[in-house]
């Protein structure tokens, strides 16, 4: 019966299953640690929700004068007030969250099914997202993770249906989902680029349609985010998403670097660097963020530059670290194992030598469930390379893994956490379910023509079949 009901309703089963164990989740956390839903960064989004609210200013300022918000883009403060105009603090924002997590499930069963028309691999898929665990936890803290999965998942779903039918619609929803995901998190500012790159390649055999729908999409992506620069261009002078970028790289890559040269603690370096360069910018830091930022970035990029040897090594373990680290400090952090509202991560905290001695059961427990999962994900991704080659689908596997691998480059060293990839997750898991189901099938039809040689063996010598029946 509940093969017949799988076989029946495999979307509705990712569906239900994403949901109950997100809502199993959340009043766990509720329960054990109320402020779970909050860590450090939250309160930065949550309050410029507020100011936006009672002021109408753009501003993380917790007193007056409330002074403009130069870090943080405008969408996910925005869907905080749209949550909490409608229902309880906090709690409407997570529960919002996970009905968009559950969408971000649905949208990962459909993007696999149209590129594999299988519905093994598109629920397999589903499941894979449903229980990630990293995408469990994001899900239920109020960060951008979960807003900006769903943005980036839907306008990939769009710009695939383009590549696979040419269709200008899907490439026009496309293109308006891409500018909101880059107001959602300033990292997706390089998803255009990349969409342009590959029209660039199917159509260079047609250069007016290339050109007309490379102008399409980055026409209506400035469109969207044109809003936001205009607000930064009369507020500060310049056009631009943000500066959190240039402060990350002075804190993480360019501190990392530091505290390695000089024997320091990554927080005493980035404290030593931002108190360096605010003393030698020659202007005011917090009236000219955008000159300040840039200045800033130089700093970090000369820094970088005479340590190439450093550099790389941090990049390489970073990009290992976006690919391995399991989800773990959220999860106490959230229940409360570290004290009540403890919202901060500690540094400086070893898996392997504090995993027995200070992380909860639960933890231990999501931990091994994680690294087993990804032990038999990513082997399973590189086998899918041949399951899309077979298919005539190379360009797919080609555009999924670009697109994940993007992602794991650009996030800076020293700061790759579980949660960078939860963004990527679909991909990955749309990846390995097609590895997953290439070797399925490798072994199905192996053992066919085993039980075909064997059924024809046995019809070659019926009196030894009637002799073992007797016996």
């Amino acid at each position: 019966m509940l093969s017949r009901f799988l076989k029946k309703y495999p979307l509705l089963i990712v569906l239900g299953l994403a949901l109950l164990i997100r809502i199993t989740y959340f009043l766990f956390v509720i329960v054990r640690n109320p402020e779970g839903i909050y860590i450090f960064d939250s309160y930065g989004y949550w309050q410029i929700a507020f100011n936006l609210k009672e002021y109408g200013i753009f501003s993380q300022s917790y007193q007056l004068p409330l002074e403009p918000d130069y870090y943080r883009t405008p969408l996910y403060p925005l869907f905080i007030m749209f949550a909490e105009a409608i229902g309880p603090e906090g709690i409407t924002i997570i529960i919002l969250q996970i009905l968009i997590a559950v969408g971000s499930c649905y949208l990962t069963y459909r993007l696999a099914f149209d590129l594999t028309m299988s519905s093994f691999i598109a629920f397999l898929s589903g499941i894979i997202v449903a229980f990630d665990i990293p995408s469990i936890v994001m899900n239920t803290i109020v960060l951008t993770e979960t807003l900006f999965t769903f943005l980036l998942l839907s306008s990939v779903y769009g710009f695939m249906k383009y590549l696979s039918s040419g269709s200008i619609k899907a490439l026009l929803v496309s293109a308006l989902l891409c500018g909101g995901m880059i107001l959602c998190r300033p990292i997706g500012f390089f998803v255009p680029f990349f969409y342009a790159g590959f029209i660039l390649f199917r159509m260079k055999n047609d250069l007016k349609k290339m050109i007309l729908h490379v102008l399409l999409i980055s026409g209506l992506v400035a469109t969207v985010i044109s809003p936001w620069l205009i607000r930064n261009k009369i507020t500060f002078g310049h056009f631009f998403l943000s500066v959190i970028r240039e402060h990350n790289m002075q804190n993480y890559e360019a501190g990392a670097i530091y505290a390695e040269l000089h024997g320091r603690t990554l927080a005493e370096s980035q404290s030593i660097l931002r108190w360096k360069s605010f003393r030698e910018f020659k202007g005011n830091a917090n009236k000219q963020p955008y000159e300040y930022a840039k200045f800033i970035e130089s700093q970090a990029i000369s820094l970088t530059l005479e340590n190439p040897g450093i550099f790389l090594e941090h990049h390489v373990k970073q990009f290992l670290y976006f690919f391995l680290k399991p989800c773990r400090a959220y999860i106490d952090i959230q229940l409360g194992y570290w004290g009540s509202a403890y919202n901060t991560i500690p540094k400086n905290y070893p898996l392997m030598d504090y995993m027995f001695k200070h992380n909860s059961i639960l933890t231990i427990a999501a931990v091994l469930f994680q690294m087993l999962v990804l032990i038999l994900v990513y082997p399973a991704m590189l086998i899918s390379f041949f399951f899309f080659r077979m298919r005539k689908k190379k360009l797919f596997f080609v555009f999924l893994a670009s697109l994940i691998l993007c992602m794991a480059v650009l996030t800076l060293p020293a700061v790759a956490e579980s949660r960078f990839r939860v963004p990527v997750m679909p991909f990955i898991a749309i990846l390995a379910a097609s590895g997953v189901y290439l070797v399925k099938e490798r072994y199905r039809r192996k053992g066919s023509v085993e039980k075909e040689i064997a059924d024809k063996d046995g019809s070659d010598h019926p009196e030894q079949v009637s002799d073992q029946s007797a016996g």
